[in-house]
């Protein structure tokens, strides 16, 4: 389901911005924000499995970790790797996304540089 659901949002993001009627940067922050929010859940999910005597046995304890995480065969090891497969997902949205906002700058930055050196030889 969380796959279609992104799948879906790719290919609108795409044909926005092929249309160049949105900004990579602008695309990439819910995706950000998505991940930032999953790792949460799932960091919680895990500390949570960690305390089993807290709780009756192993389970998961919200509702966008029972959306991310599989059915059965739930351990802490899961729980472990998930946590840490969306801290990585996170950095490195992160880092996208600083990335394409200075990108998007220096374009931005040159573009006008461009009108203006054309509007003075004009």
């Amino acid at each position: 389901m969380v796959f279609l659901i992104i799948l879906l949002y790719f290919i609108i993001i795409v044909f926005l911005i092929i249309k160049n009627s949105i900004k990579i940067s602008t695309a990439l922050l819910p995706l950000l924000f998505f991940s930032i929010l999953s790792n949460v859940a799932l960091s919680q999910n895990y500390t949570q499995s960690l305390l089993l005597e807290a709780n009756d046995g192993i389970g998961v304890s919200n509702f966008l970790s029972s959306i991310i995480l599989p059915d059965d065969y739930w351990s802490q090891e899961l729980f472990h790797s998930s946590y840490e497969l969306t801290t990585n997902l996170s950095l490195v949205l992160l880092i996208v996304y600083i990335l394409t906002i200075v990108v998007e700058s220096i374009f931005l930055l040159k573009r006008k540089t461009n009108l203006a050196s054309d509007s003075k030889s004009n």
